[in-house]
C-alpha cells in the first residue's frame, strides 16, 4: 500500500501557479522511485539479506482484520506489550514511534491518517501513515554508508531513529527510508583516552564511547561498573538514547557538576550526507566538531558511535517531596513559596524535575555527597517546613534517601517501578497513545525570588502537566562555553528547562494537543524570549514559529553554512531542523522563491 503524499505536496499541486521552483524527493509509487530489482540490488549489499525490510508495514497492522499481515496471536501479544504504554517496548520497535500521532500523517484539521495499534471498528484501515516504507536494520557503519549512499543516489528520503523519544517525529517520514541504529550496542571504557589527531603530549582522560544505539540504562550501568559517572539523561525506564539525546544538547541532573553533554563529548564517528565515514572531533573536524555537538541529530551526519569524558564516581543524596493544594488559593501560595526556593536551592547544589499541575507539585531531586552540603540541607528543610505550614496543603511525602551513585538514583527512580519514591515517571495512562510537548529555557533572572509570584501565576495556568528540569547552574553557566558549542546560548544562564507533556488518546484531536501545550508555554517565552530565552531541541514545540533563534539564538547562521557546505544535496533534512526552511513538514517538497 503506498502512502499518501504529503499535503503540503497535494497543496502545492493544486495551488495557483507561482514563479517558484518545486523540487521534491522521490516518493513510492513514482517513477523516479527504485524498482524491485534496484531495492533488491542495494539489499545485497547490506549485512545481511534481512538487514532491509522491504514494505515495513506499521506496528499495529497485524491486528486488523482486513490487512495482509492481520495476525492474532501478534495482535494479543502487542496488546500485552503495549499494555498501556510500555517504554522499554516502544522504544524497541522498528516500525513505531514512541507515540501514534508521530506514525500518523496529521491532516491540517488535526485528524490522523495511521494504523492505532488497535483497529477502532471491524472494517478499520490500517493506513502507511509516516511509517517508513523501507527500513535498514543497521548492524555495521557499512550499512549506515550503503543506505546514504543509496539515498543520495535515488533521491529519498532519509531518517535515522533509534529509541524514537523525540518530540516532534523527527524519525520518521512518508515514503521514506529509515536507518534504524538501535542495535548498535557496542560500549567501550577509557582509563585515558585522546582524541584522533590531538597533538603530541596531549593528556588522555577518563572517557567511555558508546554506539548509536546504546541508551542511558545501559550507559550508566557500565560507568557504575567502571565506578565512574557519566553526564547523561533522565529517562523513563532509561529508554533515551545516547546519541540524539548528546547531539540535540543534552541536559542531564548531573550537568550543573559536569555540564551538558555538548561540554561532555570528545569525538564522534560520523556517516557523512556523502556517505564517507569520518573522526569528528576539535583537531580534525572543528567546525563540524563544533555543529554536532548541539545543533541537532541527524543534521550533521549520522552518528556511529561517541565518547564522552567520565567523573569521578559520587554519592548522591535523593530529596523526594510530593503536596496537593485543596484550592486554586492554595496552590498559588505553595507555588510562590517554591519560587522563592527555587534559584538558591539550585545554587546550593541541589538539581532534578519538579513535576506540577492539577493542585499538586513534586521534587525528585539530587545533591552530591552524603550528606550533601549544610546550606543544600538547611534551604531544603527549610523549604520543606514552610511548605508543610501552610493552610490547605497537604505534604503527602518528604523524605531524603543515600544512593552509592548516580546510577543508583537513575535505577532506582526512573527505571524500576518498585523502588520508585515521590513522582512516578514510569507511570503511563492506558489509553494515551498520544503525546504534544513544549519547552522553555527560564533564565536565572526569571526564576529569582523576587519574580516568585508572577512565575507562580504562570505555573498555576498550565493546563497540561509540567515537569520542569532544574538542570542548569553550576558549571552549565560557563559563559565562555557559548562559542565551543552549537548548543543555545540561552543554556548558560539557563536554571529551569521548563518542559510541558500533554497525551492523549487516539480519539482526541492532535492539533488540540499541540495547542494546549503551546498555549501553556507561551507566558514562560513572553518572559524570556529568544535569544535571552529558548527551546530546548529535544523537547520542541512543534508550533514554535521562530523556531531557529528558538532553538538557536544567534548560533544558528553560522550552523545553516555549515550545513550547507556538508549536505549540499540536502539529504539529512529533518522538520524544525537545520536547513529546513522552504521544506514541507514532511521534508517531501522545497519551495524556492
Amino acid at each position: 500500500m503506498k502512502p499518501p503524499p504529503s499535503f503540503f505536496f497535494l497543496a502545492l499541486l493544486s495551488a495557483p501557479f507561482v514563479s517558484a521552483q518545486l523540487t521534491c524527493k522521490c516518493q513510492p509509487g513514482q517513477s523516479c522511485f527504485p524498482t524491485a530489482e534496484v531495492w533488491t540490488e542495494f539489499q545485497s549489499k547490506l549485512s545481511t539479506p534481512e538487514t532491509l525490510i522491504k514494505g515495513q508495514r506499521p506496528m499495529g497492522a497485524v491486528c486488523y482484520p482486513n490487512d495482509p499481515l492481520y495476525n492474532q496471536n501478534a495482535c494479543q501479544a502487542l496488546n500485552s506489550s503495549i499494555n498501556g504504554f510500555n517504554h522499554v517496548f516502544m522504544s524497541s520497535q522498528i516500525n513505531a514511534t514512541n507515540w501514534l500521532n508521530f506514525d500518523s500523517i496529521v491532516t491540517p484539521a488535526g485528524n490522523m491518517i495511521g494504523c492505532p495499534y488497535f483497529p477502532r471498528t471491524q472494517n478499520s484501515v490500517c493506513n502507511q501513515g509516516r511509517v517508513p516504507p523501507y527500513a535498514v536494520n543497521v548492524s555495521s557503519v557499512q550499512d549506515i554508508v550503503e543506505s546514504v549512499r543509496f539515498a543520495s543516489q535515488h533521491n529519498l528520503r532519509l531518517v535515522v531513529k533509534n529509541t524514537g523519544h523525540e518530540g516532534i517525529g523527527r524519525p520518521f517520514g512518508v515514503g521514506a527510508l529509515e536507518i534504524y541504529t538501535h542495535n548498535l550496542k557496542d560500549l567501550t571504557v577509557h582509563d585515558s583516552f585522546i582524541p584522533r589527531g590531538a597533538p603530541p603530549g596531549t593528556t588522555g582522560v577518563p572517557a567511555m564511547t558508546v554506539s548509536a544505539g546504546v541508551d542511558w540504562n545501559q550507559a550508566y550501568n557500565a560507568a557504575s561498573a567502571a565506578d565512574r559517572t557519566i553526564v547523561g539523561g533522565l529517562s523513563p525506564v532509561g529508554t533515551v538514547g545516547t546519541a540524539g539525546w548528546n547531539m540535540g544538547t543534552g541536559h542531564s541532573m548531573l550537568s550543573p557538576s559536569f555540564g551538558l553533554g555538548v561540554d561532555n563529548s570528545l569525538e564522534f564517528t560520523v556517516v557523512l550526507p556523502n556517505a564517507s565515514v569520518v573522526t569528528v572531533n576539535e583537531y580534525l573536524t572543528p567546525d563540524l566538531f563544533w555543529a554536532i555537538r548541539g545543533g541537532g541529530g541527524p543534521s550533521f551526519g549520522i552518528a556511529v558511535n561517541i565518547t564522552m569524558k567520565t567523573h569521578e564516581p559520587q554519592r548522591y543524596t535523593g530529596s523526594f517531596f510530593v503536596s496537593y493544594c485543596d484550592s486554586d488559593q492554595s496552590y498559588l501560595s505553595l507555588l510562590s513559596t517554591w519560587m522563592k526556593y527555587h534559584n538558591p536551592l539550585s545554587d546550593a547544589g541541589w538539581t532534578g524535575i519538579w513535576p506540577l499541575g492539577n493542585r499538586s507539585l513534586s521534587l525528585t531531586f539530587g545533591a552530591a555527597n552524603i550528606p550533601p552540603s549544610p546550606q543544600a540541607s538547611q534551604l531544603m528543610d527549610a523549604f520543606i517546613a514552610e511548605a508543610k505550614n501552610m493552610t490547605g496543603v497537604n505534604v503527602a511525602l518528604s523524605e531524603y534517601h543515600s544512593y552509592n551513585s548516580f546510577a543508583e538514583f537513575a535505577h532506582d527512580n526512573l527505571v524500576d517501578p518498585n523502588t520508585i519514591i515521590g513522582f512516578n515517571s514510569t507511570a503511563v495512562i492506558p489509553g494515551f497513545v498520544q503525546s504534544a510537548t513544549s519547552s522553555w529555557l527560564l533564565p536565572r533572572e526569571v526564576t529569582a525570588p523576587e519574580n516568585a509570584e508572577r512565575m507562580a501565576r504562570a505555573l498555576a495556568n498550565i493546563k497540561a502537566v509540567a515537569v520542569p528540569f532544574l538542570v542548569g547552574g553550576g558549571v552549565v553557566d560557563d559563559v565562555s562555553k557559548s562559542t565551543t558549542s552549537a548548543a543555545n546560548p540561552a543554556w548558560r544562564h539557563t536554571i529551569t528547562d521548563m518542559t510541558i507533556q500533554a497525551g492523549g488518546p487516539v480519539s482526541i484531536n492532535t492539533n488540540l494537543l499541540r495547542q494546549i501545550v503551546h498555549q501553556d508555554i507561551a507566558p514562560f517565552r513572553a518572559m524570556a524570549p529568544p535569544p535571552y530565552g529558548g527551546m530546548y531541541l529535544n523537547e520542541a514545540d512543534i508550533l514554535e514559529q521562530d523556531w531557529q533563534a528558538a532553538q538557536w539564538g544567534e548560533q544558528y547562521p553560522r550552523l545553516l553554512a555549515i550545513k550547507r557546505e556538508i549536505d549540499p544535496q540536502e539529504l539529512l533534512v529533518v522538520r524544525m531542523g537545520v536547513g529546513s526552511e522552504g521544506w514541507d513538514d514532511e521534508i517531501i517538497c522545497k519551495m524556492h522563491h
